[in-house]
């Protein structure tokens, strides 16, 4: 066989490769350091007399944990662990599942409740803030 024979296979198969991008199944945690810079921006611009409670997020950022799951199959399954602003109760844990479709670089997420869009890459999924647009919402790294 030829070597020039198999050229055009080849580049048929690169162009195919090269357009091939993965999809966002896997498991994701929560981005805390990347949620934490992003809060801090948020409390800048906030009047010095609101920083202090805004401050109090960053702690609750640094003890909760959200775990996503993103299934082949178009499922999807989160578990979060949040602490308790009461100190007589136990941390609050709650799960959900939905379902997810894909188109170029955006995830949605359809749950029971709600539906989030989300954007994502290899490494990791930004989520919008739904409730007030414009501010950060959460941040996923895969793991």
């Amino acid at each position: 066989m030829k070597l020039t024979s198999l050229v055009p296979v080849a580049l048929t198969s690169l162009a195919l490769l090269a357009g091939c991008k993965g999809g966002p199944e896997g498991t994701y945690k929560l981005d805390k350091e990347a949620m934490k810079t992003a809060m801090k921006a948020e409390i800048e611009k906030m009047p010095k007399d609101q920083q202090g409670f805004a401050e109090l997020g960053m702690a609750m950022i640094e003890a909760m944990d959200i775990t996503l799951e993103i299934k082949s199959g178009g499922k999807y399954d989160m578990k979060s662990s949040m602490p308790s602003l009461s100190k007589d109760k136990d941390k609050k844990e709650e799960s959900e599942s939905g379902d997810w479709t894909a188109e170029g670089d955006k995830i949605k997420l359809k749950g029971a409740k709600d539906e989030i869009t989300c954007k994502f890459d290899s490494a990791k999924i930004e989520c919008e803030n739904e409730k007030e647009k414009g501010k950060p919402g959460l941040t996923f790294k895969k793991q």
